[in-house]
């Protein structure tokens, strides 16, 4: 989990809205697990899973043959 390169903090405001997430409490808690373990918050691992799907997401799409 250390391939992400180092980003500092946001500037206040400069995000767009926040994007709501949907989790049953199963998976709260276990994000919340995982989030505490790398002494992270929760919405830092939130990032993370996103940015990391998005990452493997573009691979996939990348690899698929076009017609």
């Amino acid at each position: 989990m250390n391939n992400l390169s180092k980003v500092g903090r946001i500037a206040k405001g400069i995000t767009s809205r926040p994007l709501g997430v949907r989790l049953t409490p199963d998976e709260v808690d276990e994000v919340e697990g995982y989030a505490k373990k790398l002494e992270r918050s929760r919405a830092w691992f939130l990032r993370f899973l996103i940015l990391r799907g998005l990452a493997d997401y573009k691979r996939e799409l990348a690899s698929k043959p076009t017609h």
